[in-house]
């Protein structure tokens, strides 16, 4: 009888102390009306388009879309200078600043060589939209190029249909 009540006392001690320690659940949203999410995302583009400058100081012609000068590049001519290159533009992708991941992209696509491919990937990935733009359109020139097929050096057992 002892253990009976104990038992029992455990089982109503386990049952107020679930009823007390659960809390209604958080409202995610209160309301269906976005209108407000929307006014502060117009607010913040705004002060992001007027933050936006061209490289002369002067304010964009379109809100939200920089006009990348064209500069004269010249490949490098030697491993060593390609190299150089490579790291620079590297570094440029690592540094906090939208402006110089844009020139090294611009750079790289500028190059078209196909070391600097990882690089145009990671552009893609990139937080500022200018900088996917131009990594979509300097990629785009090694799109659909193929590689050579390896040539195979021995012909397949008359029985590969069957192991596929």
């Amino acid at each position: 009888m002892n253990q009976l009540l104990a038992g029992g006392a455990a089982l109503v001690l386990m049952a107020v102390l679930w009823a007390l320690g659960r809390r209604p659940g958080k409202v995610l949203l209160r309301s269906t009306d976005a209108a407000s999410v929307a006014a502060i995302n117009r607010a913040q583009l705004g002060v992001v388009e007027t933050v936006l400058t061209k490289a002369d100081g002067t304010s964009p012609a379109e809100p939200g879309k920089v006009k990348i000068a064209a500069v004269q590049f010249e490949p490098p001519a030697g491993v060593s200078e390609r190299i150089a290159l490579e790291r620079q533009l590297r570094q440029a992708m690592d540094q906090g600043d939208p402006l110089l991941r844009l020139d090294a992209i611009v750079t790289a696509g500028a190059w078209g060589h196909g070391n600097v491919l990882p690089l145009l990937r990671r552009g893609l990935r990139d937080a500022d939209s200018r900088v996917v733009e131009a990594a979509a359109a300097a990629i785009a020139r090694h799109r659909g190029a193929t590689k050579l097929p390896a040539i195979q050096a021995a012909r397949p057992p008359r029985n590969v249909a069957r192991m596929r």
